[in-house]
């Protein structure tokens, strides 16, 4: 590695900063897994030792700089006056299965190697936590993202990862959880999995209604689900006065604007709504709102942009839903198409299936670049319908921008093109800060509304 005349410092990440004595000299270093292979031959050597590590009926021969190097707490561990310098021996208290891989743990802190698998992962995390190794950390995570979520039962997720998740706050490791959570979120809220519901604490329930994608028959029957969960015989904390604190932390999470009117009433009229109703009532009449107004309106007002006014993955027929695109078959220019159903008040009710478009196009014009079409057919035109429609494109936390547009489809004018002021190039969305994408997703809402 060579540095330019006019920096004479550099940082090497994870190094200290070398100053150069000639601005024409060559920073030089050697093999890292060479110096960490030798570094290995001292683990639990009493060569050199200057400190034993007592860990239930184990003796670990260490050393004070490479646990220091390695470790914060450790640093502060063998420091004044924490420990006298002189000291040979450190007892550690930890539980029997952090025992059990501690030896693996500790030989990291030496090579920068551990073999992990489904059985020491967790508690090898645990470890990493509690003395802040912060690559061990990450092994950790990207391993149990990546290799035990997936083949884990979903009550073990829900049980063991979940709850560890939840408490040290790995974001990630909660995000993977959730998003397990949501492909098979109707089975959670059956009656099998009541008392693992029932014993949620807060932070978790909070991580779960914030998650967009949860498999859901109806917004109301998530809000019955949390209504039990608030009433749970074992935590009265959750009920009366005492319980606004709480509430107002988890109903903003609750999307009552996609509640039907007759829900949004039963919602009104609870006892919970009543006791609380400075926390309801708004929520309630900003829903109730948001159903009245036309879709032309929704776009143009900027009430309905916030989290609550996202959709989740609702199982019943609805006018709205929600469809996620992976980011990489996108910038493939790669057609995609979605295919939804909805279903006509008008008795006798026909159901009306519709299909989305995604179609990345380039136009003859050698000098521009790819760009986002969509498109809206209607496939089992019977009739003449008029219908107003409002695209979205959202994140995690709120309505980036929404198109509008009406349309009077007939069985000669089947399909649309939705028009699109500012066109989407294809190269915004392979931008790494590019908003259109959260999570390698692109996320897109569509709600269709009857003209009279």
């Amino acid at each position: 590695m060579t540095n330019s005349k006019e920096n004479r410092s550099m940082t090497v990440p994870n190094r200290l900063p070398i100053v150069e004595a000639d601005s024409n000299g060559i920073d030089c270093f050697g093999e890292d897994r060479d110096a960490l292979n030798d570094l290995a031959k001292y683990y639990n050597n009493s060569n050199f030792s200057d400190i034993c590590l007592l860990v239930g009926e184990a003796r670990y021969s260490a050393h004070r700089l490479i646990l220091a190097k390695s470790s914060d707490v450790f640093e502060r561990m063998f420091s004044e006056p924490w420990n006298k310098k002189d000291k040979q021996e450190v007892q550690i208290v930890e539980d029997s299965e952090c025992e059990k891989v501690f030896s693996s743990f500790l030989r990291y802190l030496y090579c920068n190697h551990i073999v992990m698998n489904e059985k020491n992962c967790l508690p090898v995390l645990i470890l990493a936590d509690k003395y802040n190794i912060i690559s061990l950390k990450k092994l950790c995570l990207n391993y149990a993202i990546t290799h035990i979520l997936p083949e884990t039962p979903l009550k073990d997720i829900f049980n063991i990862w979940f709850s560890y998740a939840t408490k040290a706050y790995h974001q990630m490791l909660i995000r993977a959880c959730v998003q397990k959570f949501a492909e098979y979120f109707q089975e959670i809220l059956s009656s099998d999995w009541e008392k693992s519901w029932l014993s949620l604490d807060r932070d978790q329930m909070i991580e779960i209604l914030k998650c967009n994608q949860l498999v859901v028959t109806s917004e109301y029957l998530l809000f019955e689900k949390v209504v039990a969960w608030l009433n749970a015989p074992s935590h009265p904390e959750r009920r009366g006065p005492a319980a606004a604190p709480l509430l107002a932390q988890i109903l903003p999470l609750i999307r009552f604007a996609y509640m039907t009117a007759d829900d949004l009433s039963k919602v009104e009229n609870s006892q919970l709504a009543e006791s609380q109703a400075k926390l309801f009532h708004p929520l309630i009449l900003l829903s109730y709102k948001f159903q009245a107004l036309s879709l032309k309106s929704r776009v143009e007002s900027k009430e309905f942009i916030t989290q609550q006014f996202l959709l989740r993955n609702y199982c019943d027929i609805r006018w709205d839903k929600r469809f996620a695109i992976d980011s990489s078959i996108v910038v493939a220019n790669v057609e995609t198409a979605f295919q939804f159903i909805t279903r006509s008040c008008a008795f006798p009710a026909s159901d009306w299936s519709w299909t989305l478009k995604v179609q990345p196009w380039r136009s003859n014009d050698p000098a521009s670049s790819s760009q986002l079409r969509f498109s809206l057919a209607a496939d089992n035109i019977d009739q003449n319908r008029s219908i107003e429609y409002m695209l979205s494109f959202v994140d995690e936390k709120k309505v980036i921008r929404s198109i509008w547009g009406r349309h009077t489809f007939s069985k000669s004018r089947y399909s649309i093109e939705i028009e699109m002021d500012n066109k989407i190039e294809l190269s915004c969305l392979q931008d790494e800060d590019s908003p259109y994408i959260s999570f390698n997703n692109l996320n897109l809402q569509l709600n269709i509304k009857l003209i009279d």
